[in-house]
């Protein structure tokens, strides 16, 4: 079993506020046993502290994972996102869906784990 929620950090290219998005789904739907989220203004502003606190640095698109930055933690892995722009009326359902897929693979994960 977990010993606690996989710690993701959100960013964008740019602080066009889709990775605050992701954190007010996460909280909206619950999601706190399995996930924790901090967000970035963006991949330009990234602090080292966040980077050494998170397990995932996840982009929320191709533009943001170009900006990954290449100095980052070991422990630090990246996972790309493919979420619609800024403003689009598809946003929301993007990241409900990316929210509940990796929950869903971290609950199978813990079921694996009690066996």
């Amino acid at each position: 079993m977990y010993k606690r929620p996989a710690r993701l950090l959100v960013a964008a290219r740019t602080d066009d506020g889709r990775a605050d998005t992701v954190a007010r789904l996460a909280r909206k739907h619950d999601l706190a046993q399995w996930v924790e989220i901090r967000t970035a203004a963006s991949m330009e502003h990234l602090h080292w502290d966040d980077l050494e606190w998170a397990d995932l640095l996840v982009a929320v698109d191709g533009e943001a994972a170009g900006a990954v930055p290449v100095q980052r933690p070991e422990t630090c892995r990246v996972k790309r996102w493919h979420l619609p722009e800024a403003g689009s009326a598809s946003l929301e359902v993007a990241v409900a869906s990316a929210l509940s897929c990796m929950a869903g693979g971290m609950r199978m994960l813990a079921r694996a784990d009690e066996r």
